[in-house]
């Protein structure tokens, strides 16, 4: 395999890896293998689909919160107070219908390109992979489904949810399988470009929360050796925004954020990758 892409977790901060793809596509540069998590796996699934740019950049240009969730912060309330079960904050219906409208499965399954993205099971508390052959929107809702706020999904008789809990940027994926070139999306500044020490309590959640995104990739990048064994090292190249988003971003999903976001992805992609691509 020579060229994979990865694309990262981050909630409607994904439009940012949208303006990256269009960069990418300018450039020629495109990969073998796509690998998402939670929202990326929603552009993986999407790229792979044959979705055209065009219409993946219009469907973010247009998106709002109704055609994500729904809120039930009343019935959220009533169960986290009174109820022996769990509900969760949103009802996410209305992004079932926006994926389901959006997306040809039967295109992905042709896909010439490998389409992966992760989900974690809640009962074996294990990774999941899945593939083009066996995504359907049930695998994309479950590595969308932010704990405690989305509902987790069923699959195969397992409860699912967001794949970025535990790997919130895949890149083993493409390290096991031999990519040559692989370009990681991220939806945080954090790890890429240092930051001030924070002020206040909710700059050091926001600060905690942006590396625990990070975690999975330093991770992987720092074992080194041994993912690499018995193969030349990968060239890696990262691009990522360059300023904080905050909390609040990752679920304003919002016409002025995304439109913000696509273009902050391409010109991010054209600075920070000058000379890869």
């Amino acid at each position: 395999m020579r060229r994979a892409l990865i694309l990262s977790g981050g909630g409607a901060r994904g439009a940012f890896q949208v303006g990256v793809w269009n960069y990418l596509q300018e450039s020629g540069w495109d990969p073998d293998l796509i690998c998402g998590t939670s929202v990326g796996a929603l552009n993986a699934v999407a790229i792979g689909s044959g979705m055209p740019l065009e219409k993946l950049m219009h469907i973010w240009k247009t998106l709002d919160r109704s055609k994500a969730y729904r809120r039930r912060l009343l019935r959220f309330l009533w169960f986290a107070l009174f109820a022996p079960t769990f509900r969760p904050l949103m009802d996410t219906g209305p992004l079932r219908n926006t994926i389901t409208n959006a997306l040809d499965l039967e295109v992905l399954r042709r896909s010439p390109r490998d389409i992966l993205i992760t989900t974690v099971n809640i009962h074996t508390n294990q990774i999941n992979l899945f593939d083009q052959k066996t995504i359907d929107v049930d695998h994309v809702m479950a590595s969308s489904a932010l704990p405690g706020f989305f509902p987790w999904q069923t699959i195969d008789g397992q409860p699912h949810w967001d794949g970025g809990v535990m790997a919130n940027t895949p890149l083993f994926p493409a390290l096991e399988q031999g990519a040559e070139e692989i370009i990681v999306v991220l939806l945080s500044p954090v790890g890429q470009f240092d930051q001030p020490e924070p002020r206040g309590v909710r700059e050091v959640s926001e600060l905690v929360f942006e590396q625990s995104l990070i975690a999975s990739c330093q991770a992987t990048l720092h074992a080194g050796n041994p993912v690499w064994s018995g193969q030349a090292k990968p060239r890696i190249s990262i691009v990522a925004p360059t300023r904080m988003l905050g909390f609040r971003s990752l679920l304003n999903f919002s016409v002025k954020q995304s439109l913000q976001l696509i273009d902050d992805g391409y010109q991010g992609a054209k600075e920070q990758l000058a000379g890869v691509v």
